[in-house]
């Protein structure tokens, strides 16, 4: 049986919700965008004008009070996820969160309380668990390809500060900002989605200039001996690796390429065979890559991929794979980085603070 599309509210009309979640869907049938709220008039206008939204509220409880909304997507700075996310849950409404979850551990209780006392779908927005090359990865590490893993390394730099001007919160830690909070929290989210394993120690030094953590360099131990080692940074073009290594090999996840991901086997040749197996790999990865490569590679894809897993929970009563649990988890390690980035010594990560220093909810804009 045909199911009638979802019916979305978007809380929050910043560069995210214009470039990446409401082009993912517009192309998806499962869904339609019937409203939008921020508190900017004029971006709101903009975003409801250029993508035909019906409805645009300057207040995101006009929009809660929509009855044509079934489920909202809360694209606003991190202070205000938590305070949102319930008042839409106890609004009626499912909710698919922005990363991070919350800026608080009790923030992110507020919300799982919430969630486990409501039969409704929520869900955080880690889009990479759906990057074509990352499932994949995780697939190989789940069967055995790599053996007993050993450590996980990843990089993300980006050149959004080149590209466009970023809003203030962007540029203080206290209201989300830095690459620890931006793109770190991602990655660890990956170590946990990719391993099967728990944070168990954390250790990061941060480089601030013009705003803060414009680099950031982290280490961990994660149960079972496997270690972490990541790299974010504001600077130095767009890159987005990982590698993971175990007994029986290597594999390398290039995320911005299509053909991006490598497995090197422990025992492979490093002679004109081995050259000739990995080009073999190489291009039929590329292959594999095609569909998603035209419709904007695969890191664009995630975005669509997530949605529709999230609708298909929403339309099935199934569960969400990237549940508010794992986003507080995903805090929990993030606020550990903060805090060693400032003491400068390792932190346990069921000792980090339950809050970032100063953190506040004043900024109501879209991210």
């Amino acid at each position: 049986m045909k199911l009638a599309p979802l019916k979305l509210g978007i809380i929050g009309c910043g560069w995210v919700t214009e470039h990446r979640h409401l082009p993912a869907l517009r192309s998806l049938v499962q869904a339609e965008v019937v409203a939008a709220a921020d508190i900017d008039a004029g971006r709101l206008q903009r975003v409801v004008e250029q993508w035909r939204v019906p409805r645009g509220y300057c207040d995101f409880r006009q929009l809660l009070d929509d009855r044509l909304v079934e489920a909202v997507a809360i694209c606003l700075p991190a202070p205000l996820h938590a305070e949102v996310a319930v008042t839409a849950l106890q609004a009626g409404k499912h909710v698919m969160i922005e990363k991070p979850l919350a800026l608080s551990l009790d923030d992110c209780d507020r919300v799982v309380e919430q969630v486990a006392n409501s039969s409704l779908k929520a869900m955080v927005g880690f889009n990479m668990r759906w990057h074509r090359l990352v499932r994949r990865a995780r697939e190989m590490v789940a069967e055995g390809r790599l053996g007993r893993i050993a450590s996980i390394q990843t990089r993300w730099t980006s050149v959004v500060r080149r590209m466009r001007q970023v809003p203030e919160w962007r540029n203080r830690r206290e209201l989300g900002g830095g690459v620890l909070f931006e793109i770190g929290v991602h990655h660890f989210d990956l170590w946990r989605f990719l391993l099967h394993r728990e944070v168990e120690e954390i250790s990061a030094f941060s480089r601030s200039g013009e705003w803060a953590d414009e680099t950031a360099v982290v280490t961990a131990r994660l149960s079972d001996g496997v270690l972490a080692a990541s790299v974010f940074s504001d600077h130095g073009g767009a890159s987005h690796d990982l590698e993971i290594c175990g007994d029986a090999g290597r594999l390398q996840i290039a995320c911005y390429r299509s053909e991006g991901l490598q497995f090197h086997p422990a025992g492979r040749s490093q002679g004109p065979l081995g050259r000739l197996q990995e080009l073999t790999s190489t291009l039929k990865e590329a292959w594999r890559g095609l569909p998603a490569a035209l419709r904007g590679g695969d890191y664009v894809d995630s975005y669509r991929q997530q949605w529709r897993h999230f609708i298909h929970a929403v339309q099935t009563d199934t569960p969400v794979e990237s549940s508010v649990e794992d986003g507080s988890r995903a805090v929990q390690v993030m606020l550990a980085a903060a805090q060693s980035a400032s003491s400068g010594r390792p932190i346990p990560v069921s000792q980090a603070r339950t809050a970032v220093a100063g953190a506040t909810a004043q900024h109501t804009s879209g991210r």
